[in-house]
């Protein structure tokens, strides 16, 4: 990596594509080498990297020999590791026989199944990035047998990423790259060189929006228990230019959901049949997939309230409400949930 420019400020706002997952297998190593020379060091977005090698490769190698091996910061580098904090400016390379998943502000690590005989899993990494951080990511597959890569590539480009593969011509093994090439309508193919400088670019770009009306488009999920009631408020939702993913009656229903269906925000009854009471289902949710709940109930009083402020509440609307003002909260709480998940913090020096 070129060593002329420093770390970013902990003050500054991320603004474009800020999550780089990258899966390499055969000839990674210098594949890897040779595309992070290319990058700045003060790249803004963090960076993740799977690479298939045989178990017991190189796991006692301390990260600021990994660092070097692959061209990176080593003070800026780690192996990742379970329930790890996600850094901006920040590279992780997966550790040997492990899989690593991404979750909205951390990161998972576990001896999950392999796939295309492989673990770490480029898919399961791949994945997990696109569900979520969607049109935040960049995906990179470079030289590799098998087929890992590809299936992940695709769905990082299905919910609105960037697609970049290394030119087979010039990679090691030629498999992973053509077999991505073969499966998805790919943004770039580019020789490894070229491929860092485009990343910094794309880093400090801002997506474009969703092709979806109104200022912050969503997709909601709907928990109330009265179906009448669901069915007006989802066409409300509608009107205003939201889309309804899913409508729920239970707590354990909107769980199951939340995971199912990957919405962005929750509107959440708090009186519900079964378990879970909304209170008690959206402090699950959130422990689970950390997606943001917004109240909508005919209850507003003390004892009430009282359990509201012991969860991660982005909102609260009494019925009956306008339906301006349940979009006004519905868009603070889409906009407070976008600043915390652009505002990725610095790791330390």
């Amino acid at each position: 990596m070129s060593a002329s420019r420093g770390r970013v400020g902990a003050s500054k706002r991320m603004g474009g594509r800020d999550i780089i997952v990258i899966g390499a297998s055969t000839g990674g190593w210098t594949a890897l080498r040779a595309l992070f020379d290319t990058c700045p060091l003060d790249l803004p977005a963090s960076v993740f990297v799977a690479i298939h090698r045989a178990r017991g490769l190189m796991p006692i190698q301390r990260p600021a020999r990994l660092a070097h091996i692959v061209g990176a910061p080593a003070a800026r580098f780690s192996i990742a590791a379970d329930g790890q904090p996600i850094w901006r400016n920040w590279f992780y390379l997966t550790p040997p026989d492990r899989n690593v998943s991404l979750e909205r502000g951390r990161i998972r690590v576990e001896a999950s199944p392999r796939e295309h005989l492989g673990r770490p899993a480029i898919n399961q990494l791949f994945r997990s990035a696109a569900h979520a951080y969607g049109r935040r990511v960049i995906g990179v597959v470079l030289t590799g047998q098998l087929e890992d890569g590809a299936a992940g590539l695709w769905e990082i480009k299905r919910r609105g990423g960037i697609a970049i593969v290394q030119d087979p011509v010039e990679a090691e093994v030629k498999q992973m790259p053509q077999t991505a090439l073969a499966a998805v309508e790919v943004d770039y193919c580019l020789p490894v060189s070229k491929i860092g400088p485009l990343l910094s670019t794309l880093s400090t770009r801002q997506p474009a929006p969703p092709p979806v009306r109104g200022p912050r488009p969503a997709n909601i999920l709907i928990v109330e228990d009265e179906r009448i009631v669901a069915l007006n408020l989802q066409k409300r939702l509608e009107k205003l230019g939201y889309q309804v993913c899913a409508s729920v009656r239970t707590g354990e229903e909107a769980v199951d959901a939340a995971g199912a269906s990957e919405p962005d925000l929750i509107l959440m009854d708090i009186r519900l049949p079964g378990e879970l009471d909304g209170t008690e289902a959206a402090r699950a949710i959130w422990e689970r997939f950390q997606v943001p709940v917004v109240y909508v109930t005919a209850f507003a009083d003390e004892e009430t309230l009282d359990r509201v402020k012991t969860t991660e509440a982005y909102g609260y609307v009494v019925k009956p409400f306008n339906p301006v003002e349940l979009h006004a909260v519905i868009q603070l709480a889409l906009e407070r949930r976008e600043r915390e998940l652009n505002d990725l913090p610095v790791g330390p020096a």
